[in-house]
């Protein structure tokens, strides 16, 4: 696995792979056709956040935190995350993030300097995609106490076509 820090190359081949993934998913499970679903950028209530906003608190220093996302997929969604953001502007907070799906760890992504970089933006080349109906963990490791730390993952999501009325 290696990080990029623009959508192109092997990242943009991994994401393309990942929408068509997310397309093939929604359509064969639904039993719909392409032109009944859309797909569209991943949105903070798509990972369970109460409000729009990309905001965490990050409740203990050097250790694994209270899980940022806790949520199970909704009916007819399909979430795939290909990378991240980083807006902080102070300290690096974050150093991994841990992706859990159905009880079982499928990712460790390092974002450890992420802040510093020109463009805080890191794209994935192993996107993951979460089902419908499937519960979902995010924890980061945390090396600061931040009750307002901000981090936005880039993504997207595939659904039925009138789901979201937003």
């Amino acid at each position: 696995m290696a990080y990029y820090f623009s959508l192109e190359g092997p990242a943009m081949q991994a994401y393309r792979e990942m929408l068509a993934d997310l397309k093939a998913k929604a359509m064969q499970e639904l039993r719909v056709s392409e032109d009944e679903i859309t797909v569209r950028m991943l949105r903070p209530e798509d990972l369970g956040l109460a409000n729009p906003e990309w905001t965490f608190n990050l409740a203990a220093a050097d250790a694994w935190n209270t899980s940022m996302v806790t949520t199970t997929i909704g009916d007819n969604r399909f979430v795939g995350i290909n990378g991240i953001l980083v807006e902080e502007s102070g300290a690096q907070a974050g150093l991994q993030l841990k992706v859990v799906r159905m009880g079982q760890t499928k990712r460790y992504w390092h974002i450890q300097g992420a802040n510093t970089l020109e463009s805080p933006t890191i794209f994935f080349d192993d996107p993951i995609i979460i089902d419908q109906n499937t519960p979902l963990v995010i924890d980061i490791y945390a090396t600061a106490v931040d009750a307002d730390f901000r981090l936005c993952f880039l993504g997207a999501v595939a659904e039925k076509k009138g789901i979201l009325t937003q």
